[in-house]
């Protein structure tokens, strides 16, 4: 009798409907056709989450742009408060979104953080400024949240 796949010396005649490996009862996951494997039964990747070059190259350009545009703007302005940083940042994150043509996730956020980062630094901004508007870039993107 066949062994199961995940576990060795557990016997077993079940085997996903997808790759064929054998399961034992632990690691039956039931779907509409069948009971498929863990490794096959785990979701596929958001499309949201997947980001081509063209998108990528969209989020940087518009990300930089809202980043120097919002910086300059920054300077003119009498008083930082910091709340006004992090919105900057949430700016620059949104403009990367949309950019990108609506991803969201690490990739994007990265993007966006670094123009924050780059700009707040040409600009003469301080490290608490630069900071918060990277929190704010995580806050639009959904970077700690696994969108």
């Amino acid at each position: 009798m066949p062994e199961c796949s995940f576990h060795s010396g557990v016997e077993t005649e079940v085997s996903c409907m997808e790759c064929g490996r054998y399961i034992c009862p632990k690691d039956m996951v039931p779907t509409p056709v069948g009971y498929k494997c863990p490794i096959c039964a785990k979701p596929a990747p958001s499309q949201y989450i997947l980001v081509k070059p063209k998108q990528a190259a969209g989020a940087a350009v518009l990300a930089i742009l809202a980043a120097y545009g919002g910086g300059l703007l920054l300077i003119v302005m009498p008083i930082h408060f910091l709340f006004i940083t992090a919105a900057w940042g949430a700016l620059v994150g949104e403009a990367a979104r949309r950019g990108s043509g609506g991803h969201r996730g690490p990739i994007i956020a990265g993007i966006a953080g670094v123009a924050v980062v780059a700009v707040g630094l040409l600009l003469g901004f301080w490290l608490l400024d630069i900071v918060l508007g990277v929190i704010g870039v995580m806050l639009v993107t959904g970077w700690g949240w696994g969108r």
